[in-house]
């Protein structure tokens, strides 16, 4: 198996650890659909780095934005923390390019 496979298997053990969690497998699967290098790869391996503490990384960033104890925060802004964890840069979104003679 390769650093790419090893990687999406670590985060995947991570969220089948707690497969009731939501909000864990939605920043976990967001991560695996990060992992397109081997130096990703690298990074999601690192020794020390986790799913779970991504999540307190998250959550600690979450509470420093909260006004009475309560914190909205968008689901980009989440991922992008995320992804800083592990220090992946942003990847960049596909984007469907049609023009109305692409539906005639």
């Amino acid at each position: 198996m390769g650093k790419i496979e090893n990687a999406i298997e670590k985060l995947n053990n991570d969220i089948q650890k707690h497969p009731q969690d939501q909000y864990r497998a939605l920043v976990g699967e967001h991560l695996i659909d990060c992992i397109t290098t081997e130096e990703i790869a690298d990074k999601v391996l690192e020794e020390g780095k986790t799913l779970e503490a991504a999540l307190k990384t998250i959550t600690a960033n979450a509470k420093k934005k909260a006004v009475s104890n309560c914190a909205v925060i968008a689901d980009e802004e989440v991922y992008k923390w995320a992804r800083e964890y592990f220090g992946i840069a942003e990847t960049k979104k596909k984007t469907l390019k049609l023009s109305l003679e692409d539906f005639l």
